[in-house]
């Protein structure tokens, strides 16, 4: 753990940057989630032990001068930049004609950012999935610039979910975002986004849920899960993916996921009520194991 002074890092940001612009899927949906040795500690465990939910998720308070400022200030603390270096599987050519057996497996490098989330004390951190996927080392830096190095717990390529977690310092407890219900939200509620969109860390957006339970994919019945995204016109940029939707009350109902491409104000994320199914699998740890 230490603190950094970081440049803005916007070239990483265009060589690989954390959000997804939506076209064809190419994960298939009865890919299982994936459990890493840090995982088996939380196996039998309840869920207070992992992340913490809150009852008031929707405020009937009218909105004041100060609300999004008060909920943002409340927010980032517990809100992260990740930078990743990435080590990409390819096979390189020998020789200029595509032929049976003629490559040679090598590992691309690369570096990445996006953002993640504390859903609890003990330092656990929520992201996406294509945030720090072929990830060699990841880094998650705090409001404040201290660095830590995260490791990698489970990881949901369906849904594009990924549990990190980093060790606190001298067991301190880190600030936490509570878990809201997604189910309770609808059209024309207010919501924040923090994330770090081109390195630009801890920004923050402001918005309007456009609409719940959107799929994006032809689902095709017994195929596999699906995600039901939250649709927002709060923005969702590069970099952003992995950060949390927040409501009025700072409860986060979802993690920003994607955008479409050379589009403005469509953006979706994956709400909590699947992200609670991420993480109950892997509490059961009956998922597929990866050394």
């Amino acid at each position: 753990m230490k603190k950094t002074a970081v440049a803005l890092p916007l070239l990483a940001a265009f060589l690989l940057s954390g959000c997804v612009s939506l076209n064809e899927e190419k994960i298939l949906p009865d890919t299982p989630v994936q459990l890493y040795p840090a995982a088996q500690q939380l196996k039998g465990s309840q869920p207070a032990q992992l992340y913490v939910e809150t009852q008031l998720t929707v405020s009937d308070t009218p909105l004041r001068s100060r609300t999004f400022q008060r909920v943002a200030e409340v927010a980032g603390p517990a809100v992260v930049s990740i930078y990743v270096r990435t080590e990409t599987p390819v096979k390189v050519r020998l020789i200029p004609i595509k032929l049976p057996f003629t490559g040679i497996p090598a590992r691309l490098p690369g570096i990445g950012l996006g953002s993640g989330f504390f859903i609890h004390p003990k330092g656990y951190v929520l992201s996406n999935e294509h945030v720090i996927r072929n990830a060699a080392e990841i880094r998650v830096m705090s409001q404040s610039g201290t660095d830590y190095i995260a490791k990698v717990v489970a990881t949901d390529p369906v849904y594009d979910l990924a549990l990190l977690k980093v060790d606190a310092p001298n067991k301190l407890p880190f600030p936490f975002l509570p878990m809201g219900d997604s189910t309770a939200i609808r059209g024309g509620d207010h919501v924040i986004a923090v994330g770090n969109p081109l390195g630009f860390g801890h920004t923050v957006t402001a918005g309007i849920i456009s609409h719940t339970g959107r799929s994006l994919f032809e689902e095709k019945e017994g195929h596999g899960r699906y995600v039901r995204y939250i649709q927002t016109d709060a923005a969702i940029n590069p970099g952003s993916s992995g950060g949390p939707l927040i409501t009025l009350t700072g409860s986060w109902i979802g993690l920003n996921t994607a955008q479409i491409a050379n589009s403005q104000g469509i953006g979706f994320t994956v709400p909590s009520s699947q992200v609670r199914e991420f993480l109950g699998n892997v509490l059961e740890g009956e998922s597929q194991s990866v050394e």
